[in-house]
Parts: structure tokens; sequence; C-alpha cells
């Protein structure tokens, strides 16, 4: 069974790509708000159309493998691979699809009141970056204030680019306001108040069998089907 904390974690990253092919390899760490878990220690490689999420602690990750998601869990010496669209479609065939976001307490912005630089830079992970006030509305009616730091570093755009494809593959929704907003600025994010911050970012991605599928893809169909005429 997947981890909740893992598709969770997927669904905190405060950053925005556009759709264009992923050019450049590499691998970015951070900390996240994930709402009821507190924060989290995540680190992203991305290597040609795959991107993988490692949570730190947890003897899991997800891996994004063309436009497939798919969660790797290992218990007892035995490795399971399960494709997430799977498990979206058990859920919506039973009735239980939810917003993810909402049972894990993460509060993300659905509305945005206000964004302008402030004319201040910050050094965040070794990259400088443009502070940013932003003035938003969250998924709970409460209105929100955070200082950002917002860059045009080459390498978290790409980064971004691979990350956007894992955020509607997972949720099949598009990105909140704030990641549009900054998608069309053409910025990521280094910080976001305390919700979100960078802390590392590499041009190497790691060993190419990083990428590869531990063991095949379980069949979730013959599980649902058990016990069926």
């Amino acid at each position: 069974m997947i981890r909740s904390a893992t598709l969770a974690a997927a669904l905190t990253c405060t950053t925005i790509a556009t759709t264009a092919p992923v050019l450049a390899d590499g691998q970015l760490s951070y900390t996240a708000d994930a709402g009821k878990m507190g924060k989290m220690q995540m680190t992203e490689s991305w290597q040609g159309d795959a991107l993988r999420m490692d949570i730190e602690g947890m003897d899991a990750y997800m891996i994004l493998r063309g436009a497939e998601i798919y969660s790797v869990t290992a218990s007892g010496g035995q490795v399971m691979v399960i494709p997430l669209s799977q498990l979206k479609n058990m859920g919506a065939a039973a009735g239980q699809e939810t917003t993810q976001q909402d049972q894990t307490g993460v509060v993300f912005p659905q509305e945005i009141n206000d964004m302008r630089a402030t004319g201040e830079t910050r050094e965040v992970a070794g990259i400088n970056g443009e502070v940013f006030e932003v003035k938003w509305i969250d998924n709970e009616g409460a209105a929100q204030t955070d200082t950002a730091v917002l860059t045009d570093n080459a390498l978290l755009l790409e980064h971004q680019k691979a990350k956007l494809r894992f955020i509607r593959a997972i949720s099949d929704e598009p990105p909140n306001p704030l990641l549009m907003d900054m998608q069309a600025r053409g910025l990521a994010a280094l910080s976001f108040g305390d919700r979100f911050r960078v802390t590392d970012i590499s041009d190497d991605a790691g060993p190419a069998g990083n990428f590869e599928l531990p063991a095949e893809p379980m069949n979730l169909g013959n599980m649902s089907n058990m016990g069926q005429p």
C-alpha cells in the first residue's frame, strides 16, 4: 500500500514550470511544510523524462516515468512498485475520490491578491534571488502574507519543467494561482515564507539506475477483482 505521506508530500511543492521538454538533468533538495505531518526533507532528481522524489527517513519514493507515476516501497526485503493511476481509478470507482491537500492539512493558495518585488535580494542555497511580498488567500479562506525569494536560475527552471509534469500526473488538476503567477514571470522559488526552502541544487542527477523501476509494477486490477464471481 502506498504511504499517504509520500503522496501528500508530492502535493506540497511550491514550484511551477512550462510544458517544454526537460533539457538538463539535476537534483534539488528542499524542506517543505506537509501539513499534519510537519516539515519534510525532500530530494528530487530528474534525468530525461524521469523525475524521482525521495523523502528523508522513509523507505519509499515516487518516480515519474513518461506519463505514469509509480510508488516504490520496501518492507521486509520485498519491493513493491505501484502505478498511482490505478490507485486513483480504484478510488474514483469506489466513490472515494477526495482532495489530498484537504486530507493532510496542507495549506495552499486559492487566490493571489498581490505579488510585488521589494527591491531587496537574498541568497538561498548559494543562489541570489529577488525578494517578493506575496498576499494570498488560502484554501480555508484565510488571508496570508509571506515573503518569497524567487530566481530565474536555469537549473531551477529546468526542475520546474519536470515538476509540473509530476503535479499534473498525480492530481489531474492545474497548479495553484501562486505557481501560475511565478510561471508568468519566468521565475522559480528559492523560498516561500517558512513553508518551502531550497537547501541544495546540483547538475548531477545521480546514477541512471536510480530512475529505473526496481521491480515489475503490480496490477491492482487483479486485487480489486478478488472475491468477485
